[in-house]
């Protein structure tokens, strides 16, 4: 039976924030939103064994995709790892949020950096937004990418609409303005 509720569990929105170190460090929280009209996720928060199960499947079924994924700083390849996940209600609505916590470092270098990507390519099944906050006074140089953007400083946005196609190579390029300090 959880099996057949958990098959109508459908995935309906995501949101990635990335926050970008001096040091090379990037961590990720991603979040997918998912429309449970059966209640599969409050019947697993409920039960800890089947809560444990789920999130090492959802965990391990997360590696596998980051796996897939090449991601690269300065030419370097660099290891994307799920470091946490877990299973948020929305309120007494028929949304539920898994959340992820994903790192990777690599080595920036003064001057500039570079970031590159090659994701799969495909449509997107559903709307998602994506923030990159780089250090303070980070000079966002390029960026190569079939995702929407805007570059607000030293943040980047980027997004898709259900539909849009995305994925295959990404890329940014910054310089890390040392020693920069906010004004805001």
């Amino acid at each position: 039976m959880e099996k057949a509720l958990s098959e109508l569990v459908e995935p309906v929105h995501a949101d990635s924030f990335f926050s970008v170190s001096r040091l090379g460090e990037v961590h990720e929280r991603l979040c997918y939103e998912y429309l449970d009209p059966e209640g599969y996720y409050r019947r697993v928060i409920r039960d800890e064994k089947l809560f444990r199960k789920e999130i090492e499947k959802l965990s391990d079924n997360m590696q596998y995709f980051l796996d897939q994924e090449r991601v690269e700083i300065n030419s370097k390849q660099v290891k994307s790892q799920v470091d946490y996940c877990d299973i948020f209600l929305k309120g007494t609505t028929e949304v539920v949020a898994v959340i992820y916590l994903i790192d990777f470092t690599g080595r920036f270098q003064k001057g500039m950096n570079k970031i590159e990507t090659w994701l799969e390519e495909e449509e997107a099944p559903y709307d998602f937004e994506i923030i990159w906050r780089f250090p303070v006074g980070t000079h966002i140089k390029e960026i190569e990418t079939t995702l929407e953007f805007e570059i607000y400083g030293d943040l980047v946005t980027l997004w898709a609409q259900e539909g849009d196609e995305v994925g295959g190579y990404e890329k940014m390029v910054f310089d890390l303005a040392e020693g920069a300090h906010s004004t805001r």
